[in-house]
């Protein structure tokens, strides 16, 4: 089955940041450094460059409506998983009684050069939904439409009962595939809100990062903000 739309919850637009780090490792490491900067001998240092308790707070409160748009994030593409997986079961579903059904015909029809032509029965299976869903669409309308197809279909059990129980279905898979094209542009739309919110703060982190690594040669002080320091090799 088709399934393209199972994207990754954390991908988004990564220009300006580590394509490594995951959105949510980066709201923590953030979390993590404006918290710590405001303990009272880091913050005044960090004060002699121009980064007060009150911006530091402020950019706490971004980090809290970033973990929301996150969790939203989140929430969207489970539903949009949701709606993919019942979109694919019940096309398999009608696939598979559309592939007994088609391998019946190819018997019943075998020679008759206006029914293979009419149902599609020589046509190689589709695999894109929308030509998917038009081969077996047309299969059993032809059917139906023609009384001679009708009634020697209905000697292998493909009658009028099988025949609008896949119809039913195909109505039903259709509106899955609508509903999964909803869920796929809302999660899209919470990933593109969370990102340009964090594409708005990372600056003032990466200025907080730069201006610790000048003023805390201190490498557990660095820690304490989160900041990676490399050792250098004893040997």
């Amino acid at each position: 089955m088709e399934n393209p739309e199972n994207t990754n919850p954390q991908s988004g637009n990564k220009s300006s940041r580590n394509q490594y780090v995951s959105a949510e490792q980066l709201i923590a490491k953030m979390k993590v450094a404006f918290t710590n900067a405001k303990q009272p001998e880091i913050l005044a240092e960090l004060g002699t460059v121009g980064i007060t308790e009150t911006q530091l707070d402020d950019y706490l409160t971004e980090i809290s409506n970033l973990e929301q748009l996150s969790q939203q994030q989140i929430r969207e593409y489970g539903e949009q998983y949701a709606a993919t997986d019942l979109f694919n079961k019940k096309r398999e579903e009608i696939d598979g009684t559309f592939a007994r059904h088609r391998n019946l015909a190819k018997i019943i029809f075998k020679g008759d050069r206006q029914a293979n032509t009419t149902l599609g029965i020589d046509d190689g299976r589709k695999q894109a939904y929308a030509a998917w869903y038009q081969q077996v669409n047309n299969f059993y309308s032809q059917i139906l439409a023609n009384p001679e197809f009708k009634t020697k279909a209905a000697t292998v059990n493909i009658d009028d009962a099988a025949i609008a129980a896949q119809q039913a279905a195909l109505q039903e898979v259709s509106a899955l595939k609508e509903s999964q094209k909803k869920e796929l542009g809302e999660a899209q739309r919470a990933t593109d809100t969370r990102d340009a919110a964090l594409d708005l703060l990372y600056p003032k982190y990466t200025q907080l990062v730069a201006f610790a690594k000048v003023l805390f040669p201190n490498d557990q002080t660095l820690e304490k903000l989160g900041i990676i320091v490399k050792r250098e090799s004893s040997f």
